[in-house]
Parts: C-alpha cells; sequence; structure tokens
C-alpha cells in the first residue's frame, strides 16, 4: 500500500514514540535487576536510591516527555492527511498529563531523599495517579493502534494493538505477565509501524490513465519568481464527474495547505477538498463541489484551480466524463 508524505512522517513519529516506550519499560526493568543486586551485595538504600532508581527515574521521565512529544506530532500529522482515528486528540493529552506527573514525581522524590520524611508523604497518591494515568494511557494507545491497522490493513498494528490492551489489562490485576504481554504487544505493534514507514510514496509515481493530455500550466496570484529556487509544482491532470466530484493528481516539491477550488469560467467553487494539503511527493485529490454539473459539456476539457496558502494556483485540465 501507498500513501503520502504527510501520511509517512506522521507514521515515522509514532514508531519513535513507540521505541521509546519500550526503552522506558528496558530501563525501568534494568533499574529493578540492578537493585536487587545491591541489596544481595549488602549495599544500603539511601545509595540505592541515588545511584540507580533516582538517575533511572529521572531518565523516563525525560523519554516519557519526548513520548508526548512524538506520540503528539504523529497524530496530529496524520490528521493532516485525513487519516483521523478519532482519539488521537485523548491519548496526546493523556501522554501530557503523563508528562507532568512524572516530572511533579521526579521532583518529590528528589526532595524526599534530600529532605527525609518531608515531601514522602505525597509520593504515593502521586504514584497512584501516574499509575492510573498509565493504565488509561496505554489502553487507548492499543486501540488507536489497532484502528490505524484497520486503516492501513495492517496485521501486526492491529494485533499488537489488541495484546497491548490485554496485557495492560491484566497487570492491572496483579498477574505479573501481564506486563510481559503488554512489552510484547508494543514490540509487535512497533514492527507493524516499521513496515508501513518502509513503504514510502515514490515521488515518480505515473499519472492516472484517466488524466487529459492537454498541457499543463501552472499559475501564481502573485509575482512567484521564475528562478531555480522556486518550488515545483507539476499538475498532472485528472477527471470530473457530472455528480460534481473531482479526482486530480498534482506532484509537488513542498507541503502547503490548499484553500479552495474553483472551475475556472464557472460559478462553482468549493473548499472541500481531500486532503486538505499539499505534500511531498505525488498527491491524489478529491474535490466535491457539492453539486450536479450536468450543464457541463461530456468530453470537454475544463480547469480547475487550487488556491494554496501561500498565495499560488495551481491550475489542472481535467476531463469532464459524466
Amino acid at each position: 500500500m501507498s500513501y503520502s508524505e504527510v501520511e509517512y512522517k506522521g507514521l515515522s513519529y509514532l514508531k519513535r514514540g513507540n521505541i521509546e516506550i519500550i526503552i522506558i519499560i528496558l530501563i525501568e526493568l534494568l533499574a529493578i535487576l540492578f537493585t536487587y543486586l545491591m541489596e544481595y551485595l549488602g549495599l544500603p538504600t539511601p545509595l540505592q536510591e541515588f545511584l540507580v532508581l533516582l538517575p533511572s527515574s529521572a531518565v523516563s521521565t525525560l523519554l516519557t516527555i519526548l513520548t508526548y512529544l512524538d506520540i503528539q506530532r504523529g497524530f496530529y500529522t496524520l490528521g493532516k492527511a485525513e487519516v483521523n482515528i478519532g482519539i488521537g486528540n485523548i491519548i496526546s493529552s493523556l501522554f501530557l498529563v503523563l508528562s507532568i506527573l512524572a516530572i511533579v514525581g521526579v521532583v518529590t522524590y528528589t526532595l524526599s531523599l534530600v529532605f527525609n520524611g518531608i515531601t514522602s508523604s505525597i509520593l504515593n497518591p502521586i504514584q497512584t495517579l501516574l499509575e492510573l494515568f498509565a493504565f488509561i494511557t496505554f489502553i487507548m494507545l492499543g486501540f488507536s493502534y489497532r484502528l490505524i491497522g484497520n486503516h492501513y490493513g495492517s496485521n501486526h498494528l492491529s494485533i499488537g494493538g489488541i495484546v497491548l490492551i490485554l496485557g495492560v489489562i491484566i497487570f492491572i490485576f496483579k498477574l505479573e505477565y501481564g506486563g510481559l504481554l503488554a512489552f510484547i504487544g508494543l514490540i509487535i505493534t512497533y514492527i507493524g509501524l516499521g513496515n508501513l514507514s518502509a513503504v514510502k510514496r515514490p515521488v515518480t509515481t505515473p499519472p492516472p490513465p484517466q488524466a487529459s493530455s492537454t498541457p499543463i500550466e501552472i499559475t501564481s496570484s502573485t509575482n512567484v519568481s521564475s528562478s531555480s529556487s522556486t518550488p515545483n509544482i507539476t499538475a498532472h491532470g485528472g477527471i470530473l464527474r457530472s455528480n460534481g466530484e473531482a479526482f486530480i493528481a498534482v506532484s509537488s516539491d513542498i507541503e502547503e495547505e490548499i484553500l479552495s477550488s474553483i472551475i475556472l469560467n464557472t460559478d462553482y467553487s468549493t473548499n472541500e477538498i481531500t486532503p486538505k494539503a499539499l505534500s511531498k511527493g505525488y498527491n491524489s485529490i478529491k474535490i466535491n463541489f457539492n453539486t450536479n454539473l450536468q450543464q457541463l459539456t461530456p468530453g470537454n476539457t475544463y480547469t480547475i484551480r487550487l488556491i494554496l496558502a501561500n498565495g499560488r494556483n495551481v491550475d489542472i485540465n481535467v476531463a469532464f466524463q459524466p
């Protein structure tokens, strides 16, 4: 399956956020292992806390913040490509809360080590809140992976999301192997995201076979220099249906929002465009003028103009095929 550059970036952000979660879990497991080792060697508890628990908590908190940033950018970028799974904003907000709680927890934990007993009384409530939001966040994340997997036909993402959800639910009931199951789910989803990220849409995709062969011109409503520094946008043509739908193809060197579209020399205009932005590479765009176009002449060529946010206009010649 091929997709746009915007989708590729969104999936790459999610993939990076996923591996950051995996690293956090591994760091915590290593911290537990070193703690047991230091206890076996008879080292005092304060030394264990300063040498192992505090550094691991600080690093995990930093990675949690990075995870929030990557997850948020991932869902936001996919949303720009009209891949809207519905709960992306909720998950981003949950990761933001997790990041804040993690920061508060590390600061409080540090103060409790320095001023013994002064702040330790509030560590337990913070820990409880952190665990509660972590459970909710990972369950929602599992659902999102499943939805993304269904959208792209990725079995790894769909199955990994379900395994992650089951693992978290089992872990809530203090069954230790639930954590292992959730970790396996994260590994599976990482593989799925990696497979999707490897399928990048080529820029040189040929134009649709139904596109008009009439020469295409690109115009601009502003005085754009014709120097080589001007980003190139190439129109490949398209078709226009009598039900008001148009399907066009455009290759672009830039990412730019599409504000609206019009059919030149007519009164037809719309802002119902999917996707709402040009991405780098090949773009397949659907435009809905929400009206019947029976009065247009079948077989004739009409010009659809895309009006971009940067002031440029892109003219695409389309064949009217009722």
